[in-house]
């Protein structure tokens, strides 16, 4: 009788062992798959290495930030029907190097509210184009004020692929005040990537 009564309990603690068990290995496998999935960086290229290029960085930035873009052969046709306000979203050392004609620099992490406080007016000119270095921080810009803008801008709102890096690399010319510019690099390991790009 005693045997038979602690049978139940020992089949209960090993039942309750047994799953105890299988918990632990679920839970391990969970943190296992956690652990080795791989994590998205702020930043995957690395401009740097000789086998990133200026496309691979247009696509990385369109899919991390997908808003309307413009390549430079459209903007340039903009620009000679007189039809584009630009903003230039870049420091004032980058722009002082050399900008897009006619572009108005906006401070990086400008708000809506800020823009349209200071440039409503001239967001129905005609299509309104940001840019930066390679169209990463203007397609951030975008991605946090077009819903704002956008109302004000009936022409479109859009990013300049590839930036002033693509811009230069097609050939085209920028300006300093009243004479020629140059691209800004951002920084030595942006400008590695601009040496590479504009000497194709």
């Amino acid at each position: 009788m005693t045997v038979r009564s602690m049978t139940p309990r020992l089949n209960t603690r090993r039942l309750l062992a047994g799953a105890a068990t299988v918990a632990v290995l679920v839970a391990g496998a969970a943190i296992f798959v956690v652990t080795t999935q791989p994590r998205l960086a702020p930043w995957t290229l690395d401009p740097t290495d000789p086998r990133v290029s200026l496309e691979d960085v247009e696509r990385e930035v369109a899919r991390r930030h997908p808003v309307p873009d413009v390549a430079p052969a459209g903007l340039a046709e903009m620009l000679g029907r007189g039809q584009a306000t630009l903003f230039d979203v870049r420091t004032q050392e980058e722009f002082d190097a050399g900008h897009l004609p006619g572009a108005i620099r906006i401070e990086p992490g400008s708000s809506a509210a800020e823009i349209l406080s200071l440039h409503r007016d001239r967001l129905d000119d005609g299509p309104v184009v940001f840019y930066c270095a390679v169209g990463v921080r203007s397609s951030q810009m975008m991605t946090a004020t077009l819903k704002q803008i956008a109302p004000h801008a009936s022409a479109g709102v859009y990013n300049l692929r590839g930036g002033i890096f693509r811009w230069t690399a097609d050939g085209r010319a920028l300006v300093k005040g009243e004479g020629p510019g140059k691209a800004h690099h951002f920084d030595e390991n942006w400008g590695q990537l601009l040496a590479r790009t504009t000497r194709r």
